[in-house]
C-alpha cells in the first residue's frame, strides 16, 4: 500500500470529512495552492505551518499540515494520487483506527487510492523502464524493471522536490533523473558538484539508482560527470545515462563528451532517445553532434534505449544489429493511465 499523505486532524474533523475534502482536492494545481495561501513562501515551507488546499470544485478547503520535504508540487501530486479514496482505504492504512473518537492532533496515513497500475510493458525484455513524468498523473506499468522520477531539472534540490510526490509510486528499481532538454534541466561544474555532494550526503537514500539526462549544459564537463558517477556507484546507486538521439545537442564538446560516456565503467546503462517531441509513430534514428549509432558498439553500460513506445522496441533491436550494437531492453517515454 502505497502511503501518499500523513494528515494532521484538526477541530472538528471526522473520517467522512477527511475523505470527502481529500476527494474534492485531488486535481488541484500549484498555482491554486499558492492563491489560497498568501502569507506562505512557497519555496520556504516550514514544518508544522497549515496549508489550505482549496477544492478543484465548488467551495471548501482540506487543513494540511506542512511535514518535512514537503512542497506546494508534492502535496498537489500525493492528493491526485488519492483521487478515488474511501474511508476504508483509510480504515486499511491505519490499523486501530477509532472513527468515533479521532483526536486533534492524530495522525493518519493517507494512501493511494490505488496502489498498482493495470498497465504492463510489452514485449518483454531483460530492462523495461519507464520515464514517469513528476508534473504527470500517469501510472507506472506494474512490469517495469526501472522506473525514473523525472522532471527536467538539473539543479538537484530541484529535482528532489518535484520527485516526492511520485517516489512511492515508481516500480522496479528507482531512480530519480537530473537534467533535461530545456534551460533548467542544463548542467554545469556548480550543479554537478552539488548533485555529488546530496549523493555523500544521504538525500537519495530513497532511490535505487540516478539519471543524468545530458542534452544541454556547458563544454569542459567530463570530469565532472564522472565524478558524479563514481560517488554514486561506491555508495551503491546504479548509474543512468540519457542523451538527445546519439549525442547532447547543446553541449559544444558533445563528441568528446560521449566518447567519456561510452568508456565509462561506473555507467550502468546508456539510453539514447530515439525521438525528438516524444510523440513520432516510430522510432527516430537521427544521430547528433557527428557520433553515430555504431559508436555505440563498443560502450561498457548497457544500451537501452529511451523509445515513445514500447512497441517500438522490436523494430530498435533489428536497426542496432545492423549497426553492430545489441540493445538490452528499453524505457518507454509515453505516460500511461491505469
Amino acid at each position: 500500500m502505497n502511503i501518499e499523505l500523513i494528515y494532521t486532524v484538526q477541530p472538528g474533523d471526522t473520517l467522512s470529512a477527511i475523505t470527502s475534502s481529500i476527494q474534492a482536492c485531488a486535481g488541484v494545481t500549484i498555482n491554486q495552492v499558492e492563491q489560497a495561501n498568501p502569507r506562505l513562501a512557497p519555496d520556504a515551507l516550514r514544518i508544522g505551518e497549515l496549508a489550505l488546499i482549496p477544492y478543484v470544485e465548488g467551495s471548501g478547503h482540506l487543513v494540511y499540515t506542512i511535514r518535512a520535504n514537503d512542497s506546494f508540487a508534492s502535496i498537489c501530486a500525493h492528493l491526485t494520487h488519492c483521487k478515488y479514496i474511501t474511508e476504508n482505504n483509510i480504515l486499511a492504512a491505519n490499523p486501530g483506527l477509532q472513527i468515533s473518537t479521532l483526536q486533534i492532533g492524530e495522525l493518519l496515513n493517507i494512501p493511494a487510492a490505488s496502489s498498482v497500475s493495470s498497465v504492463t510493458l510489452s514485449p518483454d525484455a531483460g530492462v523495461m523502464g519507464y520515464w514517469h513524468w513528476t508534473y504527470s498523473h500517469a501510472s507506472t506499468p506494474n512490469n517495469a524493471t526501472l522506473s525514473i522520477a523525472f522532471s527536467g531539472y538539473a539543479d538537484p534540490q530541484e529535482a528532489i522536490n518535484n520527485a516526492t510526490g511520485i517516489e512511492s509510486t515508481l516500480v522496479g528499481s528507482k531512480f530519480i533523473c537530473f537534467g533535461g532538454g530545456n534551460e533548467k534541466g542544463a548542467f554545469n561544474g556548480d550543479i554537478l558538484n552539488d548533485i555529488t555532494n546530496a549523493i555523500e550526503a544521504g538525500k537519495l537514500q530513497a532511490y535505487d539508482g540516478i539519471a543524468f539526462d545530458i542534452e544541454e549544459g556547458d563544454s569542459g564537463l567530463a570530469d565532472y560527470f564522472q565524478t558524479a558517477f563514481k560517488t554514486a556507484k561506491q555508495i551503491g546507486f546504479q548509474v543512468f545515462v540519457t542523451v538527445s538521439h546519439s549525442a547532447p545537442y547543446g553541449i559544444a564538446d558533445a563528441k568528446e563528451l560521449m566518447a567519456v560516456l561510452l568508456a565509462d565503467e561506473n555507467i550502468d546503462y546508456i539510453s539514447p532517445q530515439l525521438y525528438t517531441t516524444g510523440s513520432e509513430d516510430g522510432n527516430d534514428y537521427d544521430t547528433s553532434q557527428g557520433v553515430t549509432w555504431k559508436d555505440y558498439a563498443n560502450c561498457k553500460a548497457a544500451v537501452v534505449p529511451s523509445i515513445v513506445k514500447s512497441e517500438y522496441y522490436t523494430s530498435a533491436q533489428t536497426y542496432f544489429k545492423q549497426q553492430g550494437v545489441t540493445l538490452s531492453g528499453y524505457i518507454q517515454w509515453q505516460q500511461t493511465n491505469s
